[in-house]
Parts: C-alpha cells; structure tokens; sequence
C-alpha cells in the first residue's frame, strides 16, 4: 500500500480513496496507519448474501 501511494503522488495524484466495510476492522486499521482519514459512510451501498452493507469512506492527501 506504501508503494502504491508513492506511485500515485508521482503521476501527479492528489488524493486516494477507499471503500472498506464497516466489519474490516484490519484494511481500517491499515488505512488509519497510513494516514487516511475517514470522510463518511455510504449506507446501504451493497448486498452481500442477501444483506445490504454500509461502508466507510476513507481519503488520503497526497
């Protein structure tokens, strides 16, 4: 992930942003370490198994 947002800044990306559900309690935990914030959470925003999710919104500026 370190070297994806290196690669990102260098072809001139501001900002990179995730969807992660609300449950991936580690891909949040990695994101916040890296230094993304959370920005929102889209209710709803899919079905899994018959079960609508919601997932969080988070951004990093480059």
């Amino acid at each position: 992930m370190g070297a994806l947002l290196i690669r990102a800044k260098s072809h001139g990306f501001s900002k990179v942003l995730s969807r992660i559900f609300t449950f991936n309690y580690a891909s949040l935990a990695l994101c916040k370490k890296l230094g993304f914030r959370e920005v929102g959470i889209y209710e709803r925003h899919g079905q899994l198994n018959g079960k609508w999710l919601d997932v969080v919104i988070v951004e990093k500026l480059l």
